[in-house]
């Protein structure tokens, strides 16, 4: 067991995505995490920071993003510093974005791995009870520093949910000395599940021994590695030769080594294959903001079920969510008659689809690029 009060602590913060499935307000240049996705006035990232509070000094916060967006991110007023805005040479899925960062950590600021401990957050998610959140991230954290696993926080299931993988957790709770918040909250993990049909999503739902998967990672650094070292060698032995490069200033051939990465998910490369990870029972609610109808579960609604941005018109609408980002246009948006319907507007299109089909949504984004491609026009 490492000593924790040696302990540095990163936050690391995802923020690469587009969020295709939210067009047409999320475009290239203005992804969803720099929306007003959530019930506050705040950006999905402005969230996030926020949600981290005391839990990570500032000066340890880094926002790890793409080339493109690391402009916008830096124009969007954040109190993070401009050189704790990383960018990743490619995209390579969340697990190229812990690598970059890991090896950031390591090479670029001189960290040992043995006494870093790592929290890592998606900025794209909806937390319901801050203080509870925090609690829970402690928790976490202290979990990663005392028994050297890999940590995860599982959500309570509010739905037999077939769009979420789920974590299986033991029925027993894991004692963590000196940690009077992790009572009852801390369970061995027994597998990862993928997402369900809507038959295994209700035996998890009614199991109690399952949790979705929330995205979020905690570890010290050298833990984090030796697994790696387990699961995946050869991402383990970019993330250290990146590092290496990084720490004698040569950037590129950090980027080099990186497009070596394949492009694969934390969940699949490590977490499913490790045998030494715990999970952290949630307290707070939380959804992923991933589509339309995310959106509509987590803004304020109507005394009908719609949840509304800007200043829509609806008459006779039920359980619709209508998002109108029109007025530097000048335009109107009015609803009649609509159940279960999402209506989305912008100066640069609009968007009509059942709310039940907000997935499809990725699909029309991806058609309009290849239809600009093919004629040369914006691909935004």
């Amino acid at each position: 067991m490492a000593d924790a009060t040696a302990s540095t602590r990163i936050g690391v913060i995802m923020a690469g995505g587009v969020g295709e499935r939210f067009w047409p307000i999320s475009r290239p240049d203005r992804p969803k995490q720099l929306l007003p996705l959530g019930p506050s006035d705040r950006t999905l990232l402005e969230d996030t920071v926020y949600r981290l509070g005391d839990l990570i000094p500032r000066d340890r916060l880094v926002i790890c993003t793409s080339r493109t967006l690391r402009e916008p991110i830096l124009q969007a007023g954040l109190s993070v510093a401009d050189d704790r805005v990383i960018a990743e040479p490619a995209r390579r899925n969340t697990m190229g974005a812990v690598a970059w960062a890991t090896a950031w950590a390591m090479g670029g600021q001189g960290l040992a791995p043995e006494r870093t401990i790592f929290a890592i957050i998606p900025a794209d998610q909806h937390v319901g009870d801050v203080e509870t959140f925090r609690q829970n991230v402690r928790t976490a954290l202290a979990a990663a520093e005392r028994l050297d696993a890999l940590v995860t926080i599982g959500i309570e299931p509010g739905r037999p949910e077939t769009g979420y993988g789920y974590i299986e957790m033991g029925d027993e709770p894991i004692e963590l000395p000196g940690q009077e918040p992790a009572a009852e909250r801390l369970y061995p993990v027994i597998r990862f599940r993928e997402k369900p049909d809507a038959d295994t999503a209700v035996k998890f739902y009614r199991s109690g021994l399952f949790l979705w998967n929330g995205g979020m990672f905690f570890w010290r650094g050298s833990t984090f590695l030796a697994e790696l070292d387990e699961a995946a060698p050869e991402i383990a032995r970019v993330i250290r030769e990146m590092a290496a490069a990084m720490a004698d200033g040569d950037a590129g051939h950090a980027e080099e080594l990186f497009a070596e990465l394949p492009d694969t998910s934390v969940d699949y490369a490590l977490m499913e294959r490790s045998r030494n990870v715990v999970v952290v029972r949630a307290g707070f609610p939380w959804d992923d903001l991933g589509a339309w109808d995310a959106w509509r579960r987590v803004a304020p609604r109507d005394e009908e079920g719609n949840a509304t941005y800007g200043d829509p018109l609806l008459i006779d609408c039920r359980d619709c969510a209508v998002y109108e980002d029109t007025v530097r246009a000048g335009m109107h948006v009015a609803v009649i008659g609509m159940d279960g319907v999402i209506v989305a507007a912008t100066p640069d299109g609009v968007l009509v689809a059942p709310v039940d089909r907000a997935q499809q949504v990725r699909d029309v984004a991806q058609m309009l690029k290849n239809k600009d491609a093919r004629t040369g026009g914006s691909d935004e």
